[in-house]
């Protein structure tokens, strides 16, 4: 007997076939923040991962360093700006939402997402960095940790789909 197709039934748990990459980039950030806190690249205020904000918290150093000695961002790597331009221009879009609803959110939170593989495949953190440079390091991990916040709020407020810690 021949076998007739099944329907096809979106999956309840990826509406949206990129969200992967954007779930991806989350728990990437996840994982390469906690790394930095097992390095003392930074502390964390608390030592096990959980899914509460309040662990995410630095404790130092306190401020993280943004600002070099004269006073202007340290971040000016391509791909830090790039990272740094997505990120306002999806929280932008979380503050003043378009009254149409027209935020297309899956394009967005991939774009990050897209903006943070680019930063990340880039812009170095350990090794050498981490060594001669550990104000840029952390400014770096500051941004991981910003990218992470802005990926998990439009993962679950906009897009309605889990913000995995790991995969």
């Amino acid at each position: 007997l021949p076998l007739a197709p099944l329907p096809f039934v979106p999956n309840a748990q990826c509406p949206m076939p990129n969200l992967f990459a954007v779930q991806h980039a989350h728990a990437r950030c996840c994982s390469l923040v906690l790394l930095a806190h097992r390095q003392g690249l930074i502390k964390l205020k608390q030592p096990v991962t959980n899914t509460s904000q309040g662990f995410w918290d630095v404790i130092s150093p306190n401020p993280l360093p943004w600002l070099n000695g004269d006073e202007t961002l340290r971040l000016n790597h391509p791909g830090e700006r790039r990272l740094i331009a997505e990120l306002i221009q999806v929280v932008d879009n979380i503050e003043s939402p378009d009254i149409n609803g027209s935020v297309k959110w899956e394009k967005l939170a991939l774009n990050l997402s897209q903006a943070f593989e680019d930063f990340w495949s880039n812009c170095r953190i350990w090794g050498e960095v981490k060594v001669t440079l550990p104000e840029l390091a952390q400014a770096r991990i500051g941004l991981l940790m910003a990218t992470k916040s802005v990926l998990r709020y439009v993962l679950e407020e906009n897009l309605g789909v889990f913000a995995p810690l790991e995969l």
